[in-house]
C-alpha cells in the first residue's frame, strides 16, 4: 500500500508542474503528430504546409519547425534521415521510415516526437520525463 501512496504522490507532484503554457503547446505538438500519422495513411503533397499553414504566426511557426527538426533528429529512427539537408526532406524521410514499422511502434515514436517537441517549445525547463508523462496523457486522451 505504501508503494501506491508514494507513486500517487509522485504523479500528483509531476502533474502540478504543468502550467498553461505547456498545456497549450501540448495541443500544438499533438496536432503535428496527428498530421504525420495521417500522412502514413494517405500521403500529403506538402507535409510542411499541412503542419504549418501559411497564415500561422511566424514566431510560433519557427518554434514548431525547430522543435520538429530536433525531434526527428533525436529520434533518428533511420540514420539516413539525418543526412537530409532540408526539414522538408527530413520529414518526408521520417514518414517513409515510420511507414515501415508496426502501428504500435508508430504510435510510440509519434508520442515521443510530441514529447520532444513539447520540451523544445517550452524551452527545456523541465526534465524529459515530465514532458513524456504529459504527452502520454494527451496522446492517449486524443485516441
Amino acid at each position: 500500500m505504501a508503494f501506491c501512496k508514494k507513486t500517487g504522490t509522485k504523479i500528483k507532484h509531476a502533474l502540478q508542474q504543468f502550467d498553461a503554457f505547456i498545456a497549450a503547446h501540448a495541443e500544438e505538438a499533438l496536432r503535428v503528430t496527428k498530421i504525420i500519422k495521417s500522412a502514413l495513411e494517405s500521403p500529403v503533397v506538402d507535409l510542411l504546409e499541412a503542419i504549418i499553414p501559411g497564415d500561422a504566426d511566424t514566431i510560433l511557426k519557427n518554434k514548431v519547425l525547430a522543435a520538429l527538426e530536433t525531434g526527428i533528429d533525436t529520434l533518428s529512427i533511420v540514420v539516413t534521415c539525418k543526412d537530409e539537408t532540408s526539414l522538408e526532406g527530413k520529414v518526408a524521410c521520417f514518414v517513409r521510415a515510420l511507414a515501415t514499422v508496426s502501428p504500435d511502434l508508430q504510435d510510440a515514436v509519434l508520442q515521443k516526437l510530441q514529447s520532444i517537441m513539447l520540451r523544445e517549445l517550452d524551452g527545456n525547463t523541465k526534465k524529459q520525463n515530465i514532458y513524456d508523462l504529459f504527452s502520454q496523457a494527451s496522446y492517449s486522451n486524443s485516441k
